[in-house]
């Protein structure tokens, strides 16, 4: 358990106001605090004009308020955990937040019939090379996902992909059969090979396959079936194809940021790259000859979750993550699921003052801090090499978070190689955000022991400044190396050489999450107060705010004795700093 009384709480201030269950966050905003943004984000003229949910009678896009999955199944009682496994395994506060399996739930999980329509060419999710097959992909450059095996979502050659695969192949064909046997055994028939709606239920053996990978062509039905996907489309049949009619042909700054990004993304992927090798015209607005089905597809779902969640609107790495789930599903069903990931999994981390990202940062490094402490005496430094004060979880971030912020941003969609992050994205949507901080912990803990690392600690000694540079630089390269997905998979879950990642609950995770949010929202306060006193009160108010040396520190939320602390920035102009510091080295 994390221990949080080593933190340094600040002045009493105006507090959190929970949202939905007692475990929710809900983040704060802060507008002029946003050190992370890729890119100016300002309203729409669509989005701020009426209510886009009281026009769809649609219900609020409450962040964080549906954070457990809605249709979630009872787990069996008589399903026993093998002997031998270990802290991997469901546990006890893994359990809690699963939920009864009840008529309503079976109702919402269960495929509706209706189709789309209006839709102006073929919605197809565009999953695999039917000519290839996947036993025979080693004779292509491309994956079985369309990727070329010599780019850098893998980060290894073609000769050196098709070695790995060939082994791997054996481990998916063997795990295949596992799953088959399982669904068997729960009466879910697979007649023709064809790709099953319904999954098992929830329990210590579905939770174990789920870990070691579901078959490829099974992706995307299994990713929405667990995040409840099927809940969330018949609770809004027809909503969708009603806001693709009503956005078919709207301007305004967000389409035109998506417009850009279109062709910047998986460009190295055959079913995103045509719109670039066949170089089209444009003929007239959101419209090109050659586009690929699936990059407009990619337009129709980017721009629909722009105006659904208008709080959030458009925000770069979205479409790396549409464009994943496109590569599984049919254009609805992604929507959605990027619904459920933005409210749910990983709430305000894209929305315009990106302070789910500041949280969650903030989180990860208390979670270094307690569980990898030898890394943090390393990276719990500034960008000038000075160690940070007990505060640096709130007040301000060490320049390794400018990379760990782009995992949570991405879910390490270009991070990771491309089946490393798909084994990811089979345990997130099964077991929740989580997910994210056990996989970021492993990474770091691999980082930590990786012998380039190590070395070049020792080539630093005397030069703080140095090694904070290439420490970024090592952490920013090194995940693209981990190919081997099982190996991540197995030490995070297993307590090989001390991990134990998996015993970190989300009521965890949970319980930072509302202690930093909390403690950022006093900082805020103190800071617009601070603001508006002359230079004698301020002094004054934070003299007044020190403790006596004759006097206990000032008691905080969750058992918190700390003095107020001095910071009053998260992160600002690190990002600055870094690049002037890359720069002097260049």
């Amino acid at each position: 358990m994390i221990d949080m009384s080593n933190v340094t709480g600040i002045a009493e201030g105006k507090s959190l106001t929970a949202m939905g269950n007692k475990d929710h966050v809900d983040h704060l905003k802060d507008e002029g605090d946003i050190p992370l943004r890729h890119h100016e984000r300002t309203g729409s003229n669509q989005t701020n004009n009426y209510s886009v949910l009281d026009f769809y009678e649609m219900d609020s896009p409450n962040p964080g308020a549906e954070r457990q999955f809605g249709n979630t199944p009872k787990r069996f009682d008589n399903d026993p955990v093998s002997e031998g496994e270990t802290s991997g395994d469901v546990t006890d506060d893994e359990q809690e937040h699963e939920v009864p399996i009840s008529p309503a739930n079976i109702s919402n999980n269960i495929p509706s019939q209706h189709s789309p329509k209006d839709r102006d060419d073929t919605d197809v999710p565009l999953q695999f090379d039917e000519e290839l097959g996947f036993s025979s992909i080693t004779g292509s450059e491309f994956d079985i996902y369309g990727f070329k095996k010599s780019s850098s979502y893998h980060g290894i050659s073609r000769e050196e992909y098709d070695k790995w695969f060939l082994e791997y192949h054996k481990y998916t064909q063997k795990n295949r059969k596992k799953w088959h046997l399982l669904m068997k055994n729960n009466g879910l028939s697979i007649l023709d090979n064809n790709t099953p709606k319904r999954f098992p239920p929830r329990s210590n053996k579905v939770k174990k396959m789920i870990r070691k990978g579901l078959p490829p062509e099974w992706r995307g039905s299994a990713w929405f079936f667990y995040a409840g996907g099927y809940e969330k489309l018949n609770k809004h049949v027809g909503v969708y194809e009603q806001i693709v009619r009503d956005t078919k042909n709207i301007q305004n700054k967000d389409t035109e940021v998506i417009e850009r990004d279109l062709n910047r993304t998986f460009p190295d992927n055959k079913y995103f790259n045509d719109l670039l090798r066949l170089k089209p015209q444009t003929t007239e607005y959101g419209k090109n000859e050659g586009e690929t089905q699936i990059i407009k597809a990619l337009r129709r779902v980017l721009v629909a979750f722009a105006h659904y969640q208008p709080h959030i609107g458009y925000c770069q790495s979205l479409n790396f993550l549409a464009g994943l789930l496109l590569l599984f599903m049919e254009e609805e069903k992604a929507f959605w699921l990027l619904v459920i990931l933005t409210e749910r999994i990983i709430p305000n981390v894209h929305s315009a003052d990106l302070e789910g990202v500041h949280t969650d940062q903030g989180v990860l490094m208390l979670c270094i801090k307690e569980y990898i402490p030898s890394l943090w005496s390393v990276i719990g430094r500034n960008y000038d090499g000075e160690a940070l004060g007990e505060d640096a979880v709130i007040s301000k971030l060490p320049p390794a978070s400018l990379v760990t912020s782009s995992w949570f941003m991405s879910i390490f969609v270009t991070v990771l190689p491309v089946e490393t992050a798909l084994r990811v994205w089979d345990i997130l949507w099964y077991e929740g955000s989580k997910t994210i901080f056990r996989i970021s912990l492993t990474i770091c803990k691999l980082c930590f022991e990786h012998p380039e690392f190590q070395d070049i600690r020792s080539r630093s000694i005397g030069s703080s400044e140095t090694e904070q540079i290439e420490l970024y630089q090592f952490m920013q390269n090194y995940p693209k190396t981990l190919q081997d997905c099982n190996l991540l998979i197995s030490s995070c879950y297993k307590k090989i050489g001390g991990y134990g990642f998996g015993s970190l609950s989300q009521d965890e995770i949970n319980q930072c999450r509302h202690y930093i949010s909390k403690q950022r929202s006093k900082l805020q306060n103190k800071q617009l107060l601070s603001a508006n006193l002359s230079r004698e009160e301020r002094n004054s108010l934070i003299s007044s705010s020190l403790p006596a040396s004759n006097q206990e520190d000032y008691s905080d939320v969750y058992e918190f004795h700390k003095p107020i602390m001095s910071g009053v920035r998260w992160n600002r102009n690190l990002s600055t700093k870094m690049k002037r510091k890359f720069s002097k080295k260049n």
